[in-house]
Order: C-alpha cells, then sequence, then structure tokens
C-alpha cells in the first residue's frame, strides 16, 4: 500500500512540475507575441487535469490576442468562476464582450434579484461555507451567553445577538445553497461559431428561430441527442447544437 502512494505521489509531482513548465512555456511565449504557442502550452496544461484562475485568464488574453473573442470570453468567465474576486479578469471580460455582435437586452429583474445574482456569482461556495461557520459559531456563543451569564443584561444581549445571527444564518444557508447549485450546474454556456441557428426544435428541419454570433452568453436548460435547449439573455429559447457552444 505505501509503494503504492509513493508511486502515485511521484506521478502528481512529475504532472505538477511538467504542468508548471509548460504554463512557464506559455507565458514566455505570450511576452513574445506568440500568442498562437501560448495557446497550445496553456491548453497542454489544462489537457493534464490541472487548472486554475490564473491560467484560464492567461489563456483568455492569448485566445484574446488571436481575435477568438468565444474562447477569450469562455476562459475570462472560467477564471471568474474560480475566482470571482479578479478584477482583471472581469475587466479584460467586458472588453470582450463589448468586441461582439449580438447586443441583447436582458430581462427585467427584481432588485431582490439581482442581489442575490451578485451575491452567488461574485462569492465563491467556499466562502460562503466559511461565512455560515462563522454565524453558527456565532449563534452557539449567543446561547451560552443567553444559559451562563451571570448577568441579566448581559443574557438579554446574547439573545438580541442569537436572533440577528440565526436571522443572518438563514439568509446566508439560502445564498450558499443557490451559490452551490449555481457552480455544479454549469448552465452557461459560451457561442464558440462565428455564427449559429437556433431552431424552434431539436431538428435540424425545424424552423429557425434567430441567429446568434461569436461570444454570446446563454443558459443551458436541457440536453437531446446532440442538442442543447437554450435560453438567451432577453428570454428567448431555441435549440442549438452541441458542438456549436462550450460550458462555461
Amino acid at each position: 500500500m505505501k509503494r503504492i502512494l509513493l508511486i502515485v505521489a511521484i506521478i502528481s509531482t512529475f504532472n505538477f512540475q511538467l504542468s508548471t513548465c509548460r504554463a512557464q512555456s506559455g507565458d514566455d511565449a505570450y511576452r513574445k507575441g506568440d500568442y498562437e504557442t501560448a495557446v497550445e502550452q496553456y491548453e497542454a496544461v489544462l489537457a493534464t487535469g490541472y487548472a486554475s484562475a490564473d491560467l484560464y485568464y492567461n489563456l483568455g488574453n492569448a485566445y484574446y490576442r488571436t481575435h477568438q473573442m468565444g474562447l477569450a470570453i469562455l476562459n475570462y468567465e472560467r477564471a471568474l468562476r474560480l475566482e470571482p474576486s479578479m478584477s482583471d479578469a472581469r475587466e479584460n471580460l467586458a472588453l470582450a464582450e463589448s468586441k461582439t455582435v449580438d447586443r441583447i437586452t436582458p430581462l427585467p429583474k427584481l432588485f431582490i434579484v439581482r442581489w442575490v445574482d451578485v451575491l452567488c456569482t461574485r462569492i465563491t461556495p467556499a466562502a460562503w461555507r466559511v461565512v455560515w461557520l462563522v454565524l453558527l459559531a456565532l449563534v452557539c456563543l449567543s446561547v451560552a451567553t443567553m444559559r451562563l451569564a451571570p448577568r441579566r443584561s448581559l443574557r438579554k444581549t446574547g439573545l438580541v445577538v442569537g436572533m440577528l445571527g440565526i436571522l443572518l444564518l438563514v439568509i446566508v444557508t439560502l445564498l450558499l445553497i443557490s451559490s452551490t447549485r449555481r457552480y455544479n450546474a454549469h448552465s452557461q454556456a459560451v457561442v464558440l461559431q462565428p455564427a449559429i441557428t437556433v431552431k424552434s426544435s431539436p431538428e435540424a428541419q425545424s424552423t429557425d428561430k434567430l441567429v446568434l454570433h461569436e461570444g454570446t452568453k446563454l443558459t443551458v436548460s436541457d440536453s437531446l441527442e446532440g442538442w442543447y435547449k437554450i435560453t438567451i439573455a432577453d428570454g428567448t429559447t431555441g435549440w442549438c447544437r452541441t458542438a456549436d457552444i462550450e460550458r462555461i
């Protein structure tokens, strides 16, 4: 058993060193302006199973330089998925999106819905779990204060803090559940072809509904034999081929 674990550790170390070397080669190629080679090196690192926000960000930059906006947007989004606070990725994403063809007006949302969307996309599930644990500890401390504090004023303070903590704990629990579902769903996708035709049903001979262009983001809600059911920001739904888009 120990020998097997040692072999696994050696292989893992070798793969990590190889990935690091390729990533460095990609960085060197990017600095020299050889963006095609940079893309090849970064994609080779991803093929080993290693991924990070910085790697996706650098790959997005390389694709942007080669004028492949769909792949640039895809990788900026993947970087933000792993590290929502990466401001450089968010700025470059906005720049890449400004160069896309489609201009879709999103459906209006209630303030509370927009607020939840921001909280669930800008904060990772891991961070929400930390907040949840802190609030749980606060509630437990408040309960202990209510029961054990020698003075009435301290017990009343414990009661107030405990009630507030429970309320916040419920809110954070709901946000944690929503954030985790969004993170695991992989329902967001990006159009990678120069132009695709969205169909009314998952059949090549069905009615054309609209044409979408490279870089447009959409939501996948269902799949059927090589087709995705998609929804764009203005609420329009339809079907497109799975090969034409890629999930974030």
